[in-house]
């Protein structure tokens, strides 16, 4: 047990180096910082003209506009792990082929199963890191305008957002297991999550006026709504000043943890049975 702990630490280590040593963790940190900035310009230039949008009556409670606030934060912020994910995951187990690589790591003396988990650990890790100054600029983008005010509810956007981010890079990580190339694994993982996620909640919502509540993108939508209860369906027009539920909550976070857990697992049995030729 120990050996084992020990060899993935030493896998870890040795990826997340690598990772934050890369173009693709400066390019995709420098992404987050532009939209962090451009977030932060929003936030306050924009927070006298919410009372005109949210009532013609007079100011709306502060409260209400620090719902729209974060809520405008977070919605960005539930789309930024999927770029840090197909930077840091995509290439993941394709490159290893693409490059030949796999020559020399699959000869060393660990495990597969601790190649792969590591490699996840380190990716999902630089995925975290990368979006901490996003946070951190929310956090304190709240705290200057709102003070001391639904603290709970961000820490509890920030948790989804971290289990988001486990979940898509494990699901980046399957798609990479069934590619050569990374080019295969980035167009892939695009389509997947922005065409084929979203053609089928609209197909299922138009027709059938369903809530996919299983695809991943919906299960993401419960970080900004965790302030906002806007519907992620199309068609479904549900809207509550109050946030999601607790029940939404807990039925996202389960979809989450399957999508993390199956996806690792097939990623696995097939990384287990990858031949480099």
């Amino acid at each position: 047990m120990e050996s084992t702990l020990s060899s993935l630490s030493t896998v870890y280590s040795y990826y997340l180096k690598n990772y934050y040593r890369s173009k693709s963790f400066y390019l995709i940190f420098i992404l987050i910082a532009v939209a962090s900035v451009l977030m932060v310009y929003l936030s306050f230039h924009y927070l006298p003209k919410i009372d005109a949008l949210l009532s013609s009556q007079g100011p709306a409670p502060a409260e209400l506009k620090e719902k729209v606030v974060l809520y405008l934060w977070s919605y960005v912020m539930s789309d930024l792990p999927v770029f840090a994910a197909v930077f840091f995951s995509s290439p993941a187990i394709s490159s290893e082929i693409e490059n030949r690589t796999a020559f020399h790591i699959f000869a060393l003396p660990v495990d597969r199963s601790i190649l792969l988990i590591g490699k996840y650990l380190a990716a999902a890790s630089a995925a975290m890191i990368s979006m901490a100054i996003f946070v951190a600029s929310e956090i304190g983008t709240a705290e200057f305008l709102f003070p001391g005010t639904m603290l709970f509810s961000i820490l509890t956007s920030i948790g989804m957002l971290v289990l988001f981010i486990l979940a898509i890079s494990a699901f980046t990580f399957l798609v990479s297991s069934l590619f050569s190339k990374n080019l295969y694994s980035y167009i892939t993982t695009f389509i997947i999550y922005f065409i084929v996620f979203d053609a089928t909640n609209l197909i299922l919502s138009l027709l059938y006026n369903y809530n996919a509540f299983f695809l991943l993108d919906n299960s993401a939508s419960i970080i900004p709504r965790i302030f906002l209860n806007v519907s992620p369906t199309v068609f479904g027009g549900q809207f509550s000043l109050s946030g999601a539920s607790i029940s939404t909550i807990a039925l996202s976070l389960a979809v989450m943890v399957l999508y993390t857990v199956v996806s690792l697992v097939a990623a696995l049995v097939i990384f287990e049975r990858k031949e480099v030729k």
